[in-house]
């Protein structure tokens, strides 16, 4: 049981990385803790809706967290985009680059 709360908890902090840097290179206003929690309100939100509306959950759920990382980081709705976006481009470019220099294949 503690285990697996260690496990989820080091999985947020480290999902975390990415969108803080993300934030913080479009000049919002992240910290770590402001990081964690965006994400654990995003996963949150996300099983909620997915459990209540069946249909188009997809981009309800999208559009709510842009509208968490407007609200938490300070930052308007085209910089959420922008900011969701640089963080799935700055883990891409870890993972490529774990491939590159170790040989650790991710997938």
């Amino acid at each position: 049981m503690a285990s697996n709360f260690i496990y989820i908890l080091l999985t947020y902090v480290v999902s975390a990385i990415p969108l803080n840097i993300a934030v913080k290179l479009l000049e919002g206003k992240s910290s770590w803790f402001k990081a964690i929690l965006a994400n654990v309100i995003v996963a949150v939100l996300s099983y909620v809706i997915s459990a209540k509306i069946g249909n188009y959950s997809g981009i309800i759920t999208f559009i709510a967290l842009l509208f968490i990382y407007k609200i938490m980081f300070h930052i308007g709705w085209f910089r959420a985009f922008i900011a969701w976006a640089l963080q799935g481009i700055i883990i891409a470019i870890f993972w490529a680059l774990m491939y590159w220099l170790l040989g650790v294949v991710l997938f």
